[in-house]
């Protein structure tokens, strides 16, 4: 670990322990909810196969997964208050990282027990809710000045741990899964990755800048009515994000039910649909110094400033040209043209360019628009915009699954609905960031 931490030696004593805390978090998140969708489908809603069952089931299995991570971004808020209020972002972590093993518990435990299995997502909910924007915020509060350049370089690095621990886990969960030992493995090895995160968390406590409600409170030297003021210009810019989430996040639910009507041979490799996802984790991890040293100073060069907002909107305008060929994949399978997964590669390359412009800024953005005594507050808020995309996906499914309004948007036609949807967020976007005059962040000069 020694090695890993020397790469730090520019940041702040505490940075190494908290990204690789998040590092292995995620890779307990992201592995069980790789296989969650295909689990519940073949465990749960339609064991036997039958096909006159599976649409049914394909749609049950989207809403739980989605609902399962609106809920988690949710609680977020819950976590947020909490440190601000309470205990602080230390003490918060502690908490719920034990309730949040626990979750993970249940799901080894009770993979036969649709009650207790769902009992356990809402304990992961729970915890990962609390964790999440939590250990986020620690990543700037370890500096000593808000405006240091080197915050947004160690988001970017904090980002490339999530995705680090996200590729490892997506690729070795879904083998778990189809070994011998079936499911109680598959999700017993994220738990005792969660369990591994707490140990490295609790190890760099010497070393941490760690912020209790009474000091952050005393750190706040602006009026009430400016922080009320830039709370409201960071409101305006996640009024966009949650649409942003409802197409993104159907990379793990719809993109791997798309994923197993295509032929999986890649490489010389058959491929498990689930693994795919493993794809986006990998150019994460590839693009993020590209973009870092590459593309953006070069941009600057060109007299392009790389600003906070512009960076969301390139990324809203992306993930619209990224359902526009998901679209079409889906009108060649629904014509009987059995494509290779290559093509859904393709879409995940340009979805992980969406994802770099929005989410990491997004992280940064958030941290350095809030007010000293809400950061855990506003970076909850953050993720909220996850719970609102994902709630409405998850609607969008249960009406489906009840033959309601949506249920005429099955195939390609689902995918086009939601294209078009993001096409008019991001005009809209736009024209407030325009019409408010939000005050905008050069990350990158």
């Amino acid at each position: 670990m020694a090695g890993i931490f020397e790469r730090f030696k520019h940041f702040p004593k505490a940075a190494p322990y908290i990204v690789v805390t998040e590092t292995a978090e995620r890779f307990s998140f992201y592995g069980m909810k790789a296989i969650l969708p295909t689990f519940l489908i073949t465990q749960f809603f339609n064991p036997t196969h039958n096909p006159a069952l599976q649409l049914g089931a394909e749609a049950h299995s989207n809403e739980v997964s989605h609902l399962f991570n609106a809920l988690v971004y949710l609680l977020s808020i819950a976590g947020g208050l909490l440190a601000d209020y309470v205990l602080g972002r230390y003490w918060t972590i502690i908490m719920l990282a034990v309730v949040y093993c626990v979750g993970h518990a249940f799901l080894a435990l009770f993979d036969a027990n649709y009650t207790l299995f769902f009992t356990g997502l809402m304990l992961i909910c729970i915890g990962a809710g609390g964790v999440k924007p939590n250990v986020s915020v620690m990543v700037g509060d370890q500096f000593e000045n808000e405006t240091d350049a080197n915050i947004a370089k160690l988001y970017d690095i904090f980002y490339f741990g999530i995705n680090l621990g996200a590729f490892f886990s997506m690729l070795i969960t879904p083998i778990l899964k189809n070994s011998r030992f079936g499911a109680p493995l598959a999700f017993g090895v994220p738990g005792i990755l969660m369990f591994i995160a707490l140990v490295i968390f609790i190890m760099g406590t010497k070393k941490y800048k760690i912020k209790m409600p009474k000091d952050t409170r005393k750190e706040e030297t602006a009026p009430f009515w400016e922080q009320l003021k830039s709370v409201w210009k960071v409101l305006v810019v996640f009024a966009f994000i949650p649409v942003y989430w409802a197409l993104y996040d159907q990379n793990g639910s719809e993109w791997v039910i798309q994923a197993g009507s295509m032929n999986l041979n890649f490489l010389g490799i058959t491929w498990l649909q689930e693994q795919i996802q493993v794809v986006n984790a990998l150019l994460i991890l590839v693009m993020i110094p590209i973009f870092s040293f590459g593309i953006y100073p070069w941009l600057e060069r060109m007299g392009i400033r790389v600003t906070a907002l512009r960076k969301i909107g390139w990324g809203l305008i992306t993930l619209v040209i990224t359902f526009c060929l998901i679209a079409w994949i889906q009108t060649q399978l629904d014509a009987g043209v059995k494509l290779n997964i290559a093509w859904q590669i393709l879409a995940y390359i340009i979805l992980t360019v969406s994802e770099i412009l929005v989410s990491i800024t997004g992280l940064e953005y958030a941290f350095s628009q809030a007010p000293k005594s809400m950061k855990s507050t506003i970076m909850s808020i953050f993720f909220l915009t996850v719970f609102i995309g994902n709630i409405f996906v998850s609607y969008v499914n249960n009406n489906i699954q009840g033959h309601g309004f949506f249920s005429r948007y099955t195939g390609a036609s689902y995918f086009w609905l939601f294209t078009g949807i993001m096409a008019a967020n991001a005009f809209l976007y736009y024209c407030a960031i325009y019409a408010f005059k939000i005050k905008d962040t050069n990350t990158h000069g």
